[in-house]
């Protein structure tokens, strides 16, 4: 009896060890072969799979649930989980799991660019290589070009697939601006004059009041520059420094005189639209479309670009490396990033995005559709954005042009 428990007690170790060597050879096969769209394909179904990312755009939100999730079930039986949730508590997250040990976790899909995107790549927090298995990145982007190859002058090296375009325009009632729009800063300087207190902008470090700042920055001493100095407070200082000075200049014709400024670029807009200010502006190049069909702003609205250009950069869509479900939160991305899913996304009920497309990889008839779609919205047409375009600058020098920003203007 003791020798047959014994044996049965071997055989039971035996079974278990063999067990855990297959489940383990399963899963490092799993990560291993997924080495194209088809391995994700096979793998994936069934799974459920989040997306994080930020939950404050209602018709973004909308376009998740009602587009991407119905067809992620139909297609593949995955069911699609979105977390709302800020960046920089997403990386949180990953950090401390990564601290932890944490080998798997509960975010899959993180939407994330510049900065970001430059923290976790250092801090080793995403999965891949994964842009060569996404199908729709090979078939609908230029995967040579610089957005598809730097994030805010970061290498992407593949650990993530262009999701959406954004370019900073801003906005301004043409009954208003009867001379024509200020588009440079030049004549931004006169009108701030002629009319005190009705230009603003938010305050950096938000998003976009700091990519205003970069903007200003750029157009009196040229993108170059920027680019070329050195990462450092005294280097970057000696060459913004005429940057910052216009934006001493200008500070007392600002709104409250420069003492204050908006917070939110959702507060900018309804001061905008209250007529308390005269410009309000958008890293969204649809933002005028988008205002003028919910009624927050006049018809007579329209976007303008300065002459020298404005700040462009992509958002992305990346997996965390403590994905549980890698292949399902490859064809997700997939699916985002999709000619069907972004078409609808660029519909005025889903927020008029403007799809992270090849025009040379498009059907003429997809093209049109889109022409068609921006048409008449107060925007400017696809060629004039992108004729009109600045890069990012590089993500490790932003902090510090904010930092310079609060020490010399803010502070001044």
């Amino acid at each position: 009896m003791k020798k047959w428990l014994t044996g049965l007690l071997t055989l039971g170790v035996l079974f278990s060890l063999a067990a855990c060597k297959t489940s383990e050879t399963k899963e490092a096969k799993t990560e291993e072969k997924i080495t194209s769209f088809s391995d994700a394909e096979k793998q994936g179904k069934g799974e459920t799979v989040t997306f994080y990312g930020f939950g404050g755009d209602e018709k973004a939100n909308a376009w998740v649930d009602e587009v991407v999730t119905p067809a992620m079930k139909e297609k593949y039986d995955i069911t699609v989980k979105r977390v709302p949730m800020d960046i920089d508590q997403i990386l949180n997250k990953l950090t401390t799991e990564k601290e932890a040990g944490t080998k798997t976790g509960d975010i899959d899909v993180i939407w994330i660019n510049g900065e970001n995107f430059y923290t976790a790549k250092q801090a080793k927090l995403l999965y891949g290589p994964i842009a060569k298995n996404v199908e729709s990145f090979k078939k609908l982007m230029d995967v040579d070009g610089h957005n598809s190859k730097y994030d805010f002058g970061v290498k992407i090296d593949g650990y993530e697939v262009p999701y959406g375009s954004a370019q900073l325009v801003f906005a301004g009632d043409k009954e208003t601006f009867k001379n024509g729009f200020p588009t440079d800063t030049q004549a931004l300087l006169a009108y701030a004059k002629e009319n005190p207190g009705k230009i603003t902008y938010t305050a950096p470090p938000e998003f976009t009041g700091s990519a205003f700042v970069r903007n200003i920055i750029c157009d009196i001493v040229g993108y170059d520059k920027v680019e070329a100095a050195g990462a450092t407070k005294e280097e970057l200082y000696k060459v913004i420094k005429p940057g910052l000075d216009y934006l001493n200049e200008i500070k007392p014709y600002l709104w409250q005189e420069g003492k204050t400024y908006p917070t939110t670029t959702a507060e900018l807009d309804q001061m905008f639209a209250a007529g308390q200010i005269d410009m309000s502006y958008s890293y969204s190049q649809m933002h005028v479309a988008q205002k003028r069909s919910d009624n927050e702003f006049k018809q007579s609205t329209e976007s303008f670009l300065f002459d020298k250009g404005t700040i462009a950069n992509q958002s992305y869509l990346a997996i965390a490396n403590t994905s549980k479900v890698k292949a399902g939160a490859l064809l997700l991305i997939n699916e985002m990033t999709s000619e069907s899913a972004q078409l609808k996304k660029a519909e005025a009920k889903y927020g008029y995005s403007i799809p992270p497309f090849d025009p040379d990889k498009l059907s003429e008839e997809t093209n049109q559709k889109l022409t068609d779609l921006y048409k008449n919205q107060g925007v400017l047409s696809l060629e004039e954005m992108q004729e009109k375009q600045i890069p990012e600058v590089q993500a490790e020098k932003i902090p510090i042009i904010e930092s310079l920003w609060k020490e010399h203007v803010l502070n001044e």
